[in-house]
């Protein structure tokens, strides 16, 4: 999303009241888009939940990046700061993480959101299939969200990451040791929780193939 009609004053004085409005404007879109996706996914696990009898989704977690960590990854990753283009540069300012049980139940809630008429995906990394160095396993999407305002359409970008119950225990416990200070012997509890990150997959492995011989087992009786 890049809207060719905004000022130029928060690229030169992001104090400005110009730029603080054009801020919250921008801030609104997103919580709109935010609220699209959550609404769709939840409605989607509950059509899920009638036609097989349980659910996909464990928890739904949202957030919109707070102005300092926006400044804060614009200044990091060296992007002008400018409102024009930081809605193409960023992608991640609107994020929506969907905690599921089982892998199988990651491309099944992918596949009911690639079937949304409104909703484009952008973007896909796989991350599962092809985990991080760290370890690190999810699902991301970015996703393209109409929202609706007074001078017409505007769609807005929404990262959705999708992730096991086990891998987002995982991501926490990693995400806390990269971001706390003065850990110590931070690199060799780096180098365990590498290791944890296969057994958590292989976990995640097991109780899959489980729940499938479980479910099997039941259709059969029926």
């Amino acid at each position: 999303m890049a809207n060719e009609n905004l000022p130029t004053q928060f690229a030169e004085d992001p104090t400005s009241l110009a730029a603080v409005g054009q801020f919250r404007r921008l801030m609104l879109d997103y919580n709109s888009a935010v609220k699209v996706v959550r609404t769709k996914i939840e409605y989607l696990d509950q059509e899920y939940k009638i036609l097989h009898g349980h659910t996909l989704v464990d928890s739904l977690q949202s957030r919109i990046k707070s102005p300092e960590s926006i400044l804060e990854k614009v200044q990091r990753k060296h992007f002008k700061f400018d409102l024009r283009t930081l809605p193409d540069e960023m992608h991640d300012i609107a994020g929506i993480r969907v905690i599921v049980r089982f892998e199988d139940d990651i491309l099944a809630m992918e596949s009911r959101l690639e079937k949304q008429p409104d909703i484009q995906i952008l973007r896909r990394k796989d991350y599962i299939t092809h985990p991080k160095p760290n370890g690190y396993r999810s699902l991301h999407l970015i996703l393209s969200v109409p929202v609706y305002l007074d001078a017409g359409v505007e769609p807005v970008k929404v990262e959705v990451q999708i992730r096991t119950i086990a891998m987002n225990f995982w991501a926490s416990l990693e995400h806390e040791l990269s971001y706390k200070k003065n850990v110590q012997h931070q690199a060799e509890l780096r180098q365990e929780l590498i290791a944890k990150a296969q057994l958590v997959h292989q976990l995640d492995q097991d109780m899959n193939a489980i729940k499938n011989q479980i479910r099997a087992e039941d259709a059969q009786s029926l």
